[in-house]
């Protein structure tokens, strides 16, 4: 809330106080309002976060479908794990600098996950937090979860990066994403031979 809107809060309170009718009737739609605004500026900021995250999600799937040929099977056991991953950075089990600390450190890979955040607006704030945990999520679900090391993390990551700058440069979509992980996600199991 700005600063002349609490002014204006106080002063509808203060006249609210004097026990006037058409005073209280206005303090309380304000409240109202202002209780509204809150509720939804945080609907605004889930959809925002939510979106940011499916489309993180599609291109670390993508990339590792490109980069690596994982199928169904291994793209769900990825994307599983991601999610593993992602509660325990979001319930503060660990942070994103410890995660970043350990790679660099133990594993020698260091991508910048840990960078403060750029001082851009609100909603690109929040997708860059987004992009900070489920890139943490991603590389340490391929360290724990597939065995990659120094090199194979640097590569996925790498290109991740490369459909994100795709992306950038307007040479692919999202949806063009979404979809075609989608087609892969659909595709039948193999059967042994």
């Amino acid at each position: 809330m700005s600063s002349f809107a609490r002014k204006r809060n106080r002063k509808i309170k203060k006249q609210a106080m004097t026990g006037d009718e058409k005073a209280v009737k206005k303090y309380v739609q304000a409240m109202k309002s202002v209780k509204q605004s809150y509720v939804d500026q945080y609907r605004n900021d889930m959809l925002c976060r939510k979106q940011a995250l499916r489309n993180l999600s599609g291109c670390f799937l993508l990339a590792m479908n490109k980069g690596y040929g994982f199928g169904r099977d291994k793209l769900l056991q990825l994307r599983d794990k991601m999610q593993s991953e992602m509660d325990a950075i979001i319930d503060g089990y660990v942070s994103i600098e410890d995660i970043a600390g350990y790679l660099r450190e133990d594993i020698g890979v260091d991508v910048g996950i840990e960078a403060k955040n750029p001082d851009k607006g609100h909603y690109k704030q929040i997708e860059f937090k987004a992009v900070q945990q489920m890139s943490a999520a991603f590389l340490m679900a391929l360290l724990d979860e597939f065995s990659f090391k120094k090199k194979r993390l640097s590569d996925a990551y790498g290109w991740v990066t490369s459909i994100s700058e795709e992306v950038g440069n307007g040479n692919i979509t999202y949806s063009e994403i979404h979809a075609e992980v989608d087609k892969i996600m659909s595709r039948k199991r193999r059967k042994a031979a």
